[in-house]
């Protein structure tokens, strides 16, 4: 493989990055050191896979990560991400099996694949770890094993009826191939809504709210009741932020209303493979994106990013660009999944992803260097405007403030908020500048570090009613740190006047003090 281009990427531009990025934590990110090198290369999420691992694992992770945060003094949020019902083969005979097309496949129960003797029609029998699937398949569907690799047609289901104690689901094999002990099930055309969220699910949510994360990852959502029901098993107050993950056919069909529902969204682009027409995902996850930009939402991309990196140092070509495409898109953040969790260079991949994604940024609209004095951008400005805005006060503050600073050349829009939607509202705009967005809650100051180019500030004994001045100094340490911004220049500040719920009344250009 040819090595990486040894290019010193850092002239080309800023360190701060405006599109986020998560990593998934692991066996690999359990070495010393890992977690600070995934922070210091730009880790704004640390996620948690509850499918794998258990709860001690993951409260050693956590606090592993919360500790590094702290001594780094960097916002990051913590995202749990549930299991749902995810579907399973068992365990087979020589843990794999060839299926050639045109066979008959038998689904059982796990445990069961060996009881009742069977007539030779009904060919292999394939044990399936979850009863409820082969209770809710019927005649006609197409099932999914091994990432989709192999596809299945259901014939007819055999019941107690017919002298059998356990639903026995008997297939054709439309796609032949090899499937392996524990290898997946898609069935994308079966209705199994009231499984959402599993008894699995409400254990890692009771583990999630004792651990006090930021973001609850809902897996395999397909209406807004799976977000209801979540919903009803979190506090009133204090609750972590749900985000509704997009891999299922169905959820395309209630897209708008879903995103509109849940607090954020991911393009899970590994089951949605599966799930929809290969051909078909590059435009899927557009559409996901606009609609989550369109509503205020922060969206994730994921899936093999940067797979390759799992067992090499460097990535494809191929890889680059889809990262770099996911971020021209409008993502709010990119995600590392097997790249960190177990691949062999988690650090590397992080910067890696860093680098590809602060190039892209700086390419697609320049960016605010000090050397530019009178820094305006047209291009910026038209990413302003293009985004459609509603007839709320909230929105038209937003936006004429994003405006407003593009015009101007200014270095930052500045906002104190109370609510992660209140920094949602200005940074839907998409200006080509920061939001630094200043709060006095650790929880909404670790909330924010997903949402695109929000830089979150902690300021403890900032409040609604605080002035001004101390704001702007606050900022504008942070902008002079990260080279964004020099003594005198003007930044955009958003407050509220008399206000306690959070709502910005107020818009002033201010200058950064000496």
């Amino acid at each position: 493989m040819t090595e990486w281009n040894p290019i010193d990427w850092s002239t080309f531009y800023d360190p701060w990055h405006r599109a986020k990025i998560v990593c998934t934590l692991g066996p690999a990110t359990d070495a010393p050191g890992v977690i600070e090198g995934l922070i210091s290369g730009g880790m704004d999420v640390a996620r948690v896979n509850a499918s794998h691992s258990d709860s001690i694992t993951h409260s050693r992770r956590i606090e592993q990560v919360r500790r590094a945060a702290s001594e780094a003094g960097q916002p990051v949020a913590i995202l749990v991400d549930l299991p749902g019902p995810k579907f399973r083969l068992g365990n087979l005979a020589d843990d794999c099996c060839r299926l050639a097309e045109g066979a008959v496949v038998t689904l059982v129960e796990e445990g069961r694949a060996l009881e009742a003797a069977t007539d030779d029609m009904d060919g292999i029998r394939l044990p399936v770890r979850n009863p409820e699937l082969l209770q809710a398949l019927r005649a006609g569907e197409r099932v999914f094993l091994a990432d989709g690799s192999v596809e299945l047609c259901v014939e007819s289901s055999a019941t107690a009826q017919s002298g059998f104690d356990a639903p026995q689901i008997r297939c054709e094999v439309l796609i032949g191939g090899v499937v392996r002990s524990g290898s997946g099930i898609n069935v994308p055309e079966s209705a199994l809504l009231e499984l959402v969220p599993t008894d699995d699910d409400r254990q890692h949510l009771a583990f999630a709210l004792a651990r006090q994360v930021e973001w609850i990852g809902i897996s395999f959502v397909q209406s807004v009741d799976e977000i209801h029901r979540v919903r009803a098993l979190l506090p009133s107050t204090g609750a972590p932020l749900v985000m509704a993950k997009i891999e299922k056919r169905k959820a395309l069909v209630n897209l708008e209303e879903i995103v509109e529902a849940a607090d954020g969204v991911m393009v899970a682009r590994g089951d949605l493979g599966v799930e929809t027409d290969l051909a078909e995902i590059a435009l899927i996850q557009k559409r996901i994106i606009s609609v989550a930009n369109a509503r205020a939402r922060p969206v994730i991309t994921a899936t093999q990013m940067l797979e390759s990196m799992v067992a090499y140092e460097h990535p494809t070509r191929a890889e680059v660009t889809d990262v770099a495409n996911a971020v021209l898109d409008g993502t709010d953040a990119v995600m590392l999944s097997a790249e960190t969790a177990i691949g062999q260079f988690p650090v590397t991949a992080v910067k890696i992803l860093h680098r590809v994604i602060a190039a892209t940024e700086a390419r697609h609209t320049r960016s605010p260097k000090l050397e530019d004095a009178g820094w305006y951008d047209r291009r910026a400005l038209n990413d302003v405007h293009s985004v459609s805005i509603s007839a709320s006060k909230q929105d038209n503050l937003g936006f004429s403030a994003c405006e407003l600073a593009v015009r101007m050349g200014a270095r930052a829009v500045v906002v104190f908020v109370q609510s992660v939607a209140a920094a949602l509202e200005v940074a839907r705009f998409r200006p080509q500048l920061p939001i630094v967005a200043i709060t006095g809650s650790a929880m909404l100051y670790r909330s924010l570090a997903l949402a695109h180019a929000i830089a979150p500030l902690l300021c403890a004994e900032c409040n609604a009613k605080a002035e001004p001045r101390n704001l702007i100094t606050k900022a504008g340490a942070w902008l002079q740190v990260q080279g964004l911004a020099r003594p005198g220049d003007e930044v955009v500040l958003l407050t509220g006047s008399q206000t306690t719920d959070g709502k910005l009344d107020t818009l002033q250009i201010v200058q950064l003090p000496a």
